[in-house]
């Protein structure tokens, strides 16, 4: 959540929080614990009580299930595998409905995942910050941050790897 707040706070038009690990996505014998599905709704109700304009893209969907779930959130970044299994589902509005985090905690006059964050601000307190992220979800986020750093570093050398050994190629 402390990632959602300096978002909102620097401004930003959107935060796409994976409801899964990177890793998941990668390594099929991984398992991250299931999605945070309520970070989502966490973060979005958050944005609307203290009247931010930051909006939440839900990403890193893996079941249709975990869609479903989402529905009512602003946006989702979903893959076009999933998004044809969603296609051909045949569910109707009410059991949607019954099914979505976002929708069920309007129904039933909750505020969200947590009842409703107060305000908070870590805007010129980095130190603030980086003890609430080191502390928020035992400890996972950091893990979860560093994990994708190293995910995507890995990717930027393959594809540096890439484009020398096509220059080489082309050169000879």
């Amino acid at each position: 959540m402390e990632q959602a707040i300096l978002a909102a706070e620097a401004g930003c038009m959107s935060v796409s929080p994976f409801v899964h690990e990177l890793k998941a996505f990668f390594d099929s014998e991984y398992d991250d614990g299931g999605p945070n599905l309520a970070l989502c709704l966490e973060a979005q109700r958050y944005y609307e009580r203290h009247s931010y304009t930051t909006r939440v893209k839900a990403a890193g969907l893996l079941t249709a299930g975990e869609a479903k779930s989402l529905a009512g959130v602003v946006a989702a970044t979903i893959a076009p595998e999933l998004l044809q299994v969603l296609s051909e589902t045949k569910e109707d509005l009410v059991e949607v409905e019954k099914g979505s985090i976002f929708l069920r905690s309007h129904t039933n006059g909750t505020n969200g995942a947590t009842g409703g964050i107060e305000a908070r601000s870590y805007r010129d307190n980095e130190i603030g910050w980086r003890k609430d992220f080191a502390k928020a979800y035992g400890g996972k986020g950091e893990v979860k941050t560093k994990q994708a750093i190293e995910i995507f570093c890995e990717y930027q050398r393959n594809a540096e790897n890439l484009m020398i050994g096509n220059r080489s190629s082309t050169e000879c």
